[in-house]
């Protein structure tokens, strides 16, 4: 192992024991130091990122990806069984891996493609190849798994075109690979159910003749036009909002500088809060979310961030929240999985009333002892109970959509 390698594990080590021993948690999790271990990895890894940056090292998105992949071919990825048969391809420009279970029963002759998470900034397929091989052996269909450019040294629109570009490629070069073009599932988590929602959108929104059968949203990033809900005020251990406003500010393409006025709620104006209030009703929560929070004061906006991030926020396929009711008629059926200690988790329930009222099917899954972003552990040596049941869940979701379809 290399000096700058010995560097990186003494980092990990040395902020995980700390966290580890003053970090608050939420006494709902059910298999807390499986949990805290696994969070304190990611966040590490993005503060070695950020300190990197400042260092003269290189962006820290890179510097966080580098990272990241490291640990993921030394400690964290599972081998993949020999089961799976892995083939890396390039469709449309875009790098994919495939996993396609070899006792495959594809008499369903359906698939997934499957976007990563890591908030448009980090996350890879050689990360994700856990859970993307779980996937792949529970479903017993392919897996594609899509190797999208990142921010920030790709902003918006390039991530999501490179994910239209490979999921549009495979349902037109579906049957090559055995597949019936019509029973392909696209799916993601956090970012990358942002742009698994996102891609559904592009798709409706130009006829594209073959859709996706389905979408599988889990723990979506579906709008950062309001970051004053509860979910965003409550849960603030696995998410905590100035990380989660410098990815957003990477994925559009803004400066850092206007971090102050989007903690502050401050981005978008109160005219243009009240123009969507009936997109966020907050009565379609259950009870135990609601807050009385909800009721801050709404403040104008700073103008110099209206001015550089409004538009963005309100762009539906940089936000699907906030997309017309003629842009959501006629989308895929959707499954969608919310965490009920995370900051994100709003975001899914008003997405699921927003879809059913224009007709979408629509199939909503909270799990409350659920954090951001567990289901990254349903493999490796941070395995918890709760992922392996949700991920049960989403291919039992998959078979019966292919197979009705």
């Amino acid at each position: 192992m290399g000096g700058r390698s010995c560097v990186i594990v003494i980092a990990i080590l040395t902020v995980a024991l700390a966290y580890l021993l003053y970090e608050p948690f939420p006494s709902a999790i059910e298999q807390p130091w499986p949990a805290r271990a696994y969070i304190v990895i990611v966040e590490t890894t993005i503060k070695i990122g950020r300190y990197g940056e400042l260092l003269g090292l290189g962006s820290w998105g890179k510097l966080c990806r580098e990272t990241q992949d490291f640990l993921a071919r030394h400690f964290l990825a599972p081998s993949v069984p020999d089961s799976i048969t892995v083939t890396d391809a390039v469709f449309d420009g875009v790098g994919v891996r495939i996993y396609r279970p070899s006792t495959a029963k594809n008499e369903l002759n359906g698939a997934v493609v499957y976007l990563h998470g890591g908030g448009w900034v980090w996350g890879s397929i050689n990360l994700y190849e856990g859970l993307t091989t779980a996937l792949a052996t529970r479903i017993g269909m392919p897996v594609v798994s899509v190797d999208y450019r990142l921010s920030p040294e790709f902003t918006y629109p390039i991530p999501l075109d490179d994910c239209e570009a490979a999921v549009t490629y495979f349902i037109t070069h579906a049957e090559q690979y055995g597949v019936d073009p019509k029973r392909i599932v696209v799916a993601g988590d956090s970012a990358g159910g942002n742009l698994a929602a996102a891609v559904s959108l592009r798709l409706n929104s130009r006829k594209f003749p073959i859709p996706p059968i389905a979408q599988v949203l889990i723990y979506p990033a579906l709008q950062m036009l309001e970051l004053k809900f509860s979910a965003h005020l409550q849960n603030t251990i696995f998410i905590k909002m100035p990380v989660l406003c410098i990815h957003i500010l990477a994925y559009l393409g803004v400066g850092e500088d206007l971090l102050p006025a989007m903690l502050a709620n401050n981005h978008t104006t109160a005219a243009t809060k009240a123009e969507y209030a009936s997109v966020f009703d907050v009565s379609i929560l259950p009870d135990k979310y609601r807050s009385n929070e909800y009721r801050k004061p709404v403040h104008e906006g700073t103008p110099e961030a209206v001015r550089r991030v409004q538009d963005k926020v309100l762009d539906p396929f940089v936000f699907p929240l906030v997309a017309s009711d003629e842009l959501i008629r006629g989308l895929p059926c959707a499954y969608i999985v919310t965490a009920g200690l995370d900051a994100l988790r709003d975001d899914g329930f008003f997405y699921a009333h927003k879809l059913r009222k224009q007709g979408v099917d629509v199939e909503h899954v909270d799990y409350p002892e659920g954090y951001h972003p567990f289901l990254m552990q349903i493999d490796g040596p941070f395995t918890n109970r709760l992922a392996d049941r949700t991920l049960d869940n989403i291919a039992k979701y998959v078979q019966q959509k292919v197979k009705s379809g």
